[in-house]
């Protein structure tokens, strides 16, 4: 495991997409940390998930969105297999 981080992750991820998102993400040694949450940003079922990553993790986490969500997801803005946001750390830690 990366104890390096060096971007944090929030990710909103349809309920379709969910179980092999985090099942890729744990193969590829890259914790993360699953939040309930409600709102409207994918017009349908979805769960946020929480990334910290290391620069070399981030690239891995990107080819596994596009694997994983990006081939599979309608490009309709509406109908989106995910939104992400990635925050650049000034620090952070593992303790």
């Amino acid at each position: 495991m990366d104890k390096q981080m060096d971007k944090m992750v929030f990710a909103i991820i349809a309920d379709r997409f969910i179980g092999d998102f985090i099942d890729e993400l744990l193969e590829a040694d890259i914790s993360v940390t699953e939040m309930a949450s409600t709102g409207g940003f994918l017009k349908e079922g979805n769960t946020t998930v929480v990334i910290g990553v290391s620069d070399k993790q981030y690239v891995q986490l990107k080819e596994i969105l596009q694997r994983i969500i990006g081939d599979h997801a309608d490009k309709n803005s509406e109908h989106a297999g995910a939104h992400v946001f990635a925050i650049d750390l000034v620090k952070g830690l593992r303790i």
